[in-house]
């Protein structure tokens, strides 16, 4: 079999076992249109966190999950057991051919570890040569699902608008969410906005005392405020944030599942949040999305919901700064004020309630 043979037909590993929520989200569209193509003889290897987003693909059936949170509790014996069987199965798939998803180091020794002669790699892994071919793109400077559609079209032709497959919540997370709601005081009654006010990098943060009165603002609109986030980082922003507040929120940081997220999300009123995973998932969701871009290029990163919003200071950066170093303190997105995100959200309220 050539390197620069069509998938149809032959059983395909299709690896993505990334740690960002975004780029598993972003790279679906070419994925699932793959799976697709070749008739159920694909298998889906991710991370077992990413479980419940699987779940609410109907398209991809056959899934393999990295058990890298069980991984983490055990000892090394147990960890050289695991291993073996995960790695046994994916053998014993006898895969013609695997496309790597994701550029980083456990994945490519998933790939060698796999058994499959033909690997296939991206652009930017510095892993290349331990791929049959690295597919080249000419999407640098364009939106990260390009790439991943330009990597997808080296077998398939799947030209169409950037977007994510819809994300659809599953009857046991609608049940649970309204479980965890009500144990909050929630009413059902009364529509609730969604803010996630962490990130990954400190560049990407809007400051924490802007979050708690656009927070307090819209608890005064009448929305129930809901914050979401999950660990270390992400906890304690939001218990800051709700110090703050004379309006106190509800907090739901650590309380849900991803599964959990896209039903809570399906039914927002909107989100509002920093560049992150859970924008992404929100917009995957269906949510209205409106989110808060510091240096961070959005053209490349942003929601490709249809119900997308960029909300970001019209005063940039010097041009000599970047994502590792700004010479004015990334003012682009700490100088954001209030008022300015204040009025797309309040100009949104206003055209939503007169529809």
């Amino acid at each position: 079999m050539s390197p620069n043979d069509k998938p149809f037909n032959h059983a395909l590993v299709l690896l993505m076992p990334t740690k960002h929520m975004g780029n598993l989200l972003v790279s679906l569209h070419g994925i699932v249109a793959l799976v697709k193509a070749n008739q159920g003889e694909s298998l889906v290897v991710i991370d077992e966190a990413y479980r419940c987003i699987l779940e609410s693909i109907p398209e991809i059936l056959d899934v393999l999950y990295y058990p890298l949170g069980q991984l983490l509790n055990l000892n090394a014996l147990g960890k050289l057991n695991l291993l073996r069987e995960f790695y046994g199965e994916i053998r014993t798939y006898r895969a013609k051919l695997l496309l790597n998803f994701d550029a980083q180091k456990l994945s490519t020794v998933m790939a060698i570890l796999s058994g499959v002669n033909i690997r296939f790699g991206l652009p930017n892994s510095p892993y290349g040569r331990f791929y049959t071919k690295i597919i080249d793109s000419d999407e640098d400077r364009l939106h990260q699902f390009y790439q991943y559609d330009r990597y997808a079209q080296h077998f398939l032709e799947i030209h169409g608008a950037a977007k994510y497959p819809r994300l659809q919540p599953v009857d046991k997370h609608r049940a649970s969410v309204n479980k965890i709601l009500r144990s909050h005081g929630f009413c059902s009654r009364r529509p609730y906005i969604c803010i996630h006010p962490g990130a990954t990098k400190d560049y990407k943060k809007w400051p924490v005392e802007n979050f708690s009165r656009t927070a307090d603002w819209l608890a005064n609109q009448g929305y129930q405020v809901l914050f979401i986030g999950a660990g270390t980082s992400d906890r304690s922003v939001i218990e800051e944030v709700v110090r703050q507040c004379t309006q106190k929120p509800i907090s739901l940081c650590d309380e849900l599942n991803l599964g959990e997220l896209i039903a809570l999300f399906s039914e927002a009123r909107f989100f509002l949040g920093n560049d992150s995973g859970p924008m992404h998932l929100a917009s995957a969701a269906g949510a209205q999305v409106f989110s808060i871009f510091g240096p961070t290029d959005e053209h490349r990163w942003g929601s490709l919901g249809d119900k997308s919003r960029v909300v970001r200071n019209v005063v940039r950066c010097e041009e000599a700064c970047s994502k590792k170093f700004c010479t004015q303190s990334f003012r682009c997105i700490k100088s954001l004020s209030v008022e300015d995100v204040k009025s797309v959200l309040a100009e949104y309220i206003e055209s939503s309630s007169e529809g």
